[in-house]
């Protein structure tokens, strides 16, 4: 991308703001003393956001293979050009090493083993990848190791930089993300009389609800994803096959759009706030 240019402009202004969206609450009745008590670890980690604090240091979200999603402090990141130099940009793979005591951890030091550059190259991608980070920050309870939901953000910033079809790499990320928490429901039969899915063509699923309903049981509408027969299956196949076979489904375009914000009304109802996100999208659709 030549530097400079619109689109140069307009992935460095998104970064800009995925980088600052992001702000975790009572910052400074968290930052506790280093202590030689400390544990240390040695673990990899996604880099979820950051966000500058003081003079010179920065706060870092984080999703490790260890312990799950922490909250750390990168002291002097800022100014130091080689303990943490160009290795705590958001999406980036990293291997740490930090102490830990409370809910905050102190990276003493950090190793860049993949950045997922491509990503940084297109809006649409960097939009995805940052509403995905949003999610499990804002879903995900800290310091709840889950090694399975490390292997699928790790996978899914792969396939957003390997695929074209950034919102059907995002649709199977949630899906799956949802089983992995406990949210989805298991789309065998309906919930109101107990017809079995392969009875029917179409079907209504009232997300929030976990309701899943069969054209015999009219239910509100406003709230529902009207899907077909199809479509079920497909988000059935996304739980039950292995993490490498799942980026082989693929939803039929109209499908993708109204599950995509179906499921993101799902994420704010849970959340009970807006996605902050939704703006880099926006603004990668309009430019």
């Amino acid at each position: 991308m030549p530097r400079g240019s619109a689109a140069h402009k307009s992935v460095g202004e998104a970064g800009h703001v995925f980088c600052s969206v992001f702000r975790p609450a009572r910052l400074q009745s968290r930052l506790q003393p280093l202590t030689t008590d400390m544990k240390t670890t040695r673990t990899e980690a996604i880099i979820l956001n950051t966000r500058d604090h003081g003079e010179s240091d920065r706060l870092v979200g984080l999703y490790t293979r260890s312990g799950g999603r922490l909250q750390g402090i990168a002291k002097g990141a800022r100014r130091s050009r080689k303990r943490f130099a160009n290795t705590l940009e958001p999406c980036s793979l990293v291997e740490l090493q930090f102490r830990e005591k409370g809910t905050l951890v102190w990276l003493e030091s950090c190793k860049l083993l993949e950045p997922f550059l491509s990503l940084r190259t297109e809006l649409i991608r960097w939009g995805i990848a940052a509403l995905i980070s949003e999610i499990v920050i804002e879903m995900v309870p800290e310091g709840d190791p889950q090694p399975e939901l490390f292997e699928l953000l790790k996978e899914t910033l792969r396939q957003l930089c390997e695929d074209k079809d950034s919102l059907n790499v995002a649709l199977l990320f949630i899906f799956r993300f949802q089983d992995k928490m406990g949210y989805l429901p298991a789309l065998e039969n309906c919930g109101i009389c107990g017809r079995s899915l392969r009875s029917a063509t179409k079907w209504c699923w009232q997300v929030d609800r976990g309701l899943l309903a069969c054209p015999d049981h009219p239910v509100e509408r406003v709230r529902a994803l009207e899907l077909d027969l199809g479509t079920l299956l497909l988000i059935r196949q996304c739980r039950s096959l292995s993490l490498d076979r799942i980026w082989r489904l693929r939803f039929l375009h109209d499908t993708k759009v109204q599950l995509f914000y179906g499921l993101l009304d799902w994420v704010r109802g849970h959340i009970r706030k807006e996605l902050k996100s939704l703006k880099l999208l926006q603004q990668a659709h309009s430019t």
